[in-house]
């Protein structure tokens, strides 16, 4: 009676083990599923900074533009009706200057949530989300730049043109 006693104890003691065993298994792949996820994300991020730094420049350089080209263009030979056609042009180029500042600080602020927030799993369809709405940021941003380039290009020839007829 006592053999099969123990037979069953050790059954029973094999089968819990079985059961750990399993459990462990299945919490190494789900750790493993969300370093895969972490490590996704942390190139999503990464991809992201380096595309905000890059419109920043761009702003930046567009920016300097502008305030050289102001400071350039001779008062004296424009006439009123296009000195307030550029004064317009430069006011509408300023505004979505700060159009755009104020969507890299929201980039940014986004950008440090997400680098703040716990690393916890994420589902595949949180993750497609998130990434269809950056890449629709990216789309918009990269649209608006191109817009203000645009624009700034009109404002130089139209700035030659003055400079050429003076």
């Amino acid at each position: 009676m006592t053999q099969t006693n123990n037979k069953q104890l050790l059954e029973g003691a094999r089968t819990r083990l079985e059961a750990a065993l399993s459990r462990l298994a299945q919490g190494v792949a789900s750790s493993r599923e969300a370093l895969v996820v972490a490590h996704e994300m942390a190139e999503d991020k990464r991809a992201l900074g380096e595309r905000v730094a890059r419109l920043e420049a761009e702003n930046l350089k567009l920016h300097e533009q502008v305030a050289a080209f102001a400071l350039a263009a001779p008062a004296e030979a424009a006439d009123d009706g296009r000195a307030a056609a550029l004064e317009a042009e430069k006011a509408a180029l300023e505004q979505n200057y700060q159009l755009l500042k104020r969507q890299y600080a929201s980039l940014q602020d986004e950008l440090e949530l997400a680098q703040d927030a716990p690393a916890a799993p994420i589902s595949d369809s949180e993750l497609a989300e998130e990434n269809a709405r950056l890449k629709q940021e990216v789309l918009d941003l990269t649209a608006a730049r191109d817009g203000i380039r645009a624009e700034l290009d009109s404002a130089i020839e139209q700035l030659e043109s003055m400079i050429a007829e003076a």
